[in-house]
């Protein structure tokens, strides 16, 4: 399929149907592997030598449920062509060495101190929250007979009983041209692209009968069933007497062989909206309400993207007692709308959702594209799909017209009278992880007391020739690469912002551009000065400012309303740096929304009645249940977010915008969230009180520093631009000011004194999230391109060796955050803790010595660094950096020209200057069983609420 488009950022994507019949992850493992080594280009790792030798907006590989795909997008020809040929070839003609099924897999048992299994550290991060589990569970209970039952990723205990002959099975199987669907996409000719695969691939092959592999019909039940499954429990829980999770799902429509399938498919679309989101949907007001849970279930919501459809509906944070009565409940629900249907104005509201998603630019609408059409088109479904969007919404409104039934009788058919449900209930187990790792080790055993002695040298001196795999060094000039001289341009892309004043005086920019139909806004308020105290409730404000009604309406009519008019208002917390390092930063509170042109007074109107009329009080039962939402959610990222962490945790020791970001969406916040949900009515009384203070001093027309439109010229613009007087005008003009003698954000500020952290905070997951930090030097300083361009280089190189192909971990690298001045080394899913911090410790020393750090280093540095600085920008935030953080012409152009002319020796004197021998601020989120040697290693043990753990 080929969607051509005036839009150089062309797309291209292969897919294969893949249908596991079993949980060893074989299509994944498979995924990894063909992308280690092939026939053109026979050296160890060709897709991440090719991510640094390339301009790629986008290069990825990944393994859904029922399909494989490998897609990539770039706005360079040259580069385009270079990837079409790498990525053919790794996908109908890759070497899959047992060296790299092992690198991915790992030996079956692993051998210590020769790598590790990449795909079993990923999935172990993957499959090790409360979330993932359960979500698991319901897919496997509600498809007990398809390929859909099976974890295509791979669960970490059956992942060893896969072997190198079965995986070479598979891709023989599956990976060809007849199993295959090519999505092209772009400005570039469809004629050279099919001539570039016929030569290198498809005319390679003969046509072949692929129907076996067709994805099953799940046999449907013919009765209901209910399943209990243990889950880990969450890392922080505000009732230790809740803690279970119950959901309800629905197999619904076969979308590749049902009549019709499309216009059910979209208007169970519609009717999953109309259900859960916002507080006007039926099972919010039902289920969130009955205070019985903290939040809804992992896997709630309708799910389209495989071949069969399903629905999945419950809470979790549930009492034992109380999960029949949300069984009941569900029922209850979806007996009344069986009976009385949607309101239409319900429906306007979604239908107009669906309008704004359509006009709205994209930066990778290619790619959009090209995701959604996958999940049928692989099964011979209608692959147009994703641009049949506005078409399917005028089919629903007149079917709506024609039956006014419909939605009563699509109800009753697709749910009550459905027999193919599925009830799942996850009681929390704290042992959870433990008893997993315990039936790996057996696992591992039982397989190790099969070998004989023969066979257990042969795994040795595999362990061996991995070792040695990695060690060696690969010749990378057999792939295509770009030229930094030729594809990277020296001048920056401008945009010309206007920049006027409002009728109350204030600094407004103008960003004029071909936003399809849609204007947005933003206004930029200066919080600095609120008092230090309000910190942790900052973000709970700039949540809650639209979730409490107003003075005019309650808090569903003023969801009902925005839905209707505007594309979303809301707010955010951020900080502006100063550019040189001179001078004090500023915390902001930015208040913004969009809307389709004809609806930009509705937007503003909508704007000026939250900020001068948020219920900041009287709203207990609203506030009560968005705290115990907010609670369960942050502790239910707590595994999945670990990088993010542990990241915080050692900025926020070295860095004091850091430290306060830290208490805002940090752990910390994390552990009040849980008390507040925990302490009830006392703590929405503290709530209460702390959002109107933060009000009652942010919102006023003195504290707006400036303000942003961007839309179409012309009519649009005046009309925005009048709103904006409109909205200042209708703010109080002075807000009021923090006691006198009471600390502010700024003295904090102002007071913070670095204190590098060394923690390891203990979660529930099997794998660890390592970091370590450094204070370095601010976006205007002379090294801070070298040090931007020096953690591309280590990334690459150094730290991707070591720490994916040898350590094992899923990912790792080097960050520079120019702006922030921080420089940071990561690992995620890493199945090492101290052993990945010397790794970071020998990557500095390794940079920082003289000739490792080549001229073909730098070049490749160069292209990553400016794959990221000149991604795609969508026109409505074309002008944007300027506005949130400062970032003049002259600023941006004045950093490009420092990257383009560094040097080698200049990375290398950045290592050496700012990372040899400095103090690091040091941090891991990770599993409780590598406590005790973290500990001995004299690291500060914590539990996820941030308290010492206990000997």
């Amino acid at each position: 399929m080929h969607c051509g488009a005036d839009d150089d950022n062309n797309v291209f994507n292969v897919a294969f149907r893949t249908t596991p019949t079993d949980s060893t992850g074989v299509a994944h493992i498979l995924e990894h592997t063909a992308l280690c080594g092939s026939e053109r280009y026979p050296i160890r790792d060709p897709f991440f030598n090719m991510l640094r030798r390339s301009l790629s907006t986008f290069m990825n590989a990944m393994t859904a449920s029922d399909y494989t795909c490998y897609p990539f997008a770039t706005l360079n020809t040259v580069d385009y062509y270079n990837l079409l040929g790498v990525y053919l070839d790794a996908a109908f003609f890759p070497k899959l060495t047992r060296e790299d099924f092992l690198q991915a897999r790992g030996p079956p048992p692993r051998v210590r101190g020769h790598g590790g299994p990449e795909l079993g550290a990923e999935m172990k991060g993957a499959m090790g929250s409360q979330s993932a589990r359960f979500s698991r569970a319901l897919g496997a209970e509600l498809f007990p007979t398809s390929t859909y039952h099976h974890n295509s990723g791979g669960d970490p205990v059956n992942i060893p009983d896969l072997t190198h002959d079965q995986l070479r099975a598979f891709h023989a199987l599956h990976y060809h041209p007849s199993n295959a669907r090519f999505f092209t996409y772009g400005d570039l000719p469809l004629e050279q692209t099919l001539a570039k695969a016929q030569e290198l691939a498809l005319g390679k092959f003969d046509a072949i009968d692929v129907s076996a592999l067709d994805v099953s019909d799940e046999l449907r039940l013919s009765a209901p069933k209910r399943v209990v499954v243990p889950i880990p429990a969450e890392a922080v829980v505000a009732d230790e007497a809740k803690q279970s999770v119950v959901s309800v799902a629905y197999l619904l429509v076969n979308q590749i062989k049902e009549k019709g399938a499309d216009l059910e498919n979209f208007a169970l679309t519609v009717a999953s909206d109309l259900l859960l989101s916002g507080p006007q949907a039926y099972f919010h007001e039902s289920l969130l309400e009955s205070g019985l849970g903290s939040g809804f279930a992992p896997g709630t919501g309708y799910r389209c993207v495989l071949s069969k459809t399903s629905f999945a509906v419950g809470l979790k944070g549930v009492a034992a007692e109380d999960v029949e009565k949300v069984e009941t409940i569900v029922e209850e629900t979806l007996r009344a709308i069986a009976q009385d249907g949607f309101p239409r104005d319900r429906v306007d509201a979604i239908m107009h959702q669906v309008e704004l998603s359509a006009a709205r630019t994209s930066t990778q609408f290619g790619l959009g594209v090209a995701f959604g059409a996958m999940g049928t088109w692989v099964h011979g479904g209608d692959g147009m799909r994703p641009l049949r969007t506005p078409a399917m919404a005028a089919m629903l409104n007149a079917a709506l017209d024609a039956d006014p039934k419909f939605w009563q009788k699509l109800v009753r058919r697709r749910f009550l009278d459905n027999p193919h449900k599925v009830t799942v209930v996850g009681e929390a187990d704290k042992t959870y992880d433990a008893k997993l790792e315990e039936e790996e080790k057996r696992h591992v055993a039982a397989i190790q007391a099969a070998l004989d002695d023969e066979k257990k040298k042969e795994i040795v001196r595999e362990a061996v020739a991995l070792r040695d795999s990695q060690d060696s060094v690969q010749d990378a000039s057999v792939l295509p690469t770009l030229i930094v001289s030729e594809a990277v341009p020296r001048e920056i892309t401008k945009w010309t912002s206007e920049h006027v004043k409002t009728a109350t005086g204030k600094p407004l920019q103008l960003d004029l551009q071909p936003t399809n139909g849609i204007t947005y806004a933003s206004v930029l308020l200066d919080v600095t000065d609120v008092p230090d105290r309000l910190v942790p409730y900052l973000d709970l404000f700039a949540d809650f400012i639209t979730e409490l009604g107003t003075k005019e309406r309650d808090y569903k009519q003023l969801s009902q309303l925005e839905k209707l008019k505007t594309g979303g208002v809301g707010a955010g917390v951020d900080s502006i740096l100063p550019l040189d390092g001179d001078g004090p930063p500023q915390i902001v509170l930015s208040i913004s929304g969009n809307a389709l042109d004809r609806n930009v007074d509705a937007m503003f109107d909508l704007i000026a009645e939250v900020v001068t009329g948020a219920r900041w009080r009287g709203e207990e039962k609203q506030v009560g249940l968005l705290l115990s939402r907010r609670a369960a959610a942050a502790a239910g990222g707590v595994a999945q977010n670990g990088l993010s962490y542990a990241k915080g945790y050692a900025n926020a020791s070295i860095d004091a915008v850091s430290a306060l970001d830290y208490r805002t969406s940090g752990l910390p916040h994390v552990a009040m969230l849980q008390r507040l949900a925990a302490e009830k009515e006392a703590a929405v009384e503290e709530v209460e009180a702390a959002l109107a203070e933060i009000a009652s001093i942010a919102l006023a027309s003195d504290r707006v520093l400036r303000c942003r439109v961007a839309c179409q010229p012309g009519a649009p613009a005046e009309r925005a631009t009048k709103a904006m007087d409109a909205l200042l005008a209708a703010m109080p003009a002075k807000g009021a000011a923090a006691k006198k003698d009471e600390a502010t954000m700024a003295d904090a500020l102002a007071g913070f004194a670095p204190d590098p952290s060394k923690a390891f905070v203990a979660v529930p997951t099997q794998t660890n999230y390592c970091a370590a930090s450094f204070k370095t030097v601010p976006y205007a300083h002379e090294d801070s391109a070298g040090l931007f361009l020096l953690a591309q280089a280590m990334s690459t190189s150094f730290l991707h060796r070591e720490l994916r192909e040898k350590g094992g971990a899923y990912g790792g690298g080097a960050s520079a955050a120019p702006i922030e001045g921080v420089f940071a080394f990561s690992s995620y899913r890493d199945p090492n803790t101290t052993a990945t911090i010397e790794k970071f410790v020998e990557a500095a020393e390794w940079a920082a010595t003289k000739g490792n750090l080549t001229p073909a280093l730098l070049e490749e540095a160069h292209l990553r660094a400016f794959k990221a600085i000149d991604a795609p920008v969508a026109p409505q935030s074309r002008g944007a950096s300027r506005f949130t953080a400062g970032l003049t012409d002259e600023s941006r152009q004045l950093f490009r020209s420092r990257l383009l002319d560094c040097t080698a020796e200049k990375m290398r004197s950045c290592a050496e200057k700012y990372l040899v021998g400095k103090t690091a601020a040091l941090a891991i989120v990770g599993s409780p069983a590598a406590v005790e040697s973290v500990k001995a290693d004299g690291w500060d043990c914590l539990d996820a609420e941030g308290k010492p753990l206990k000997a």
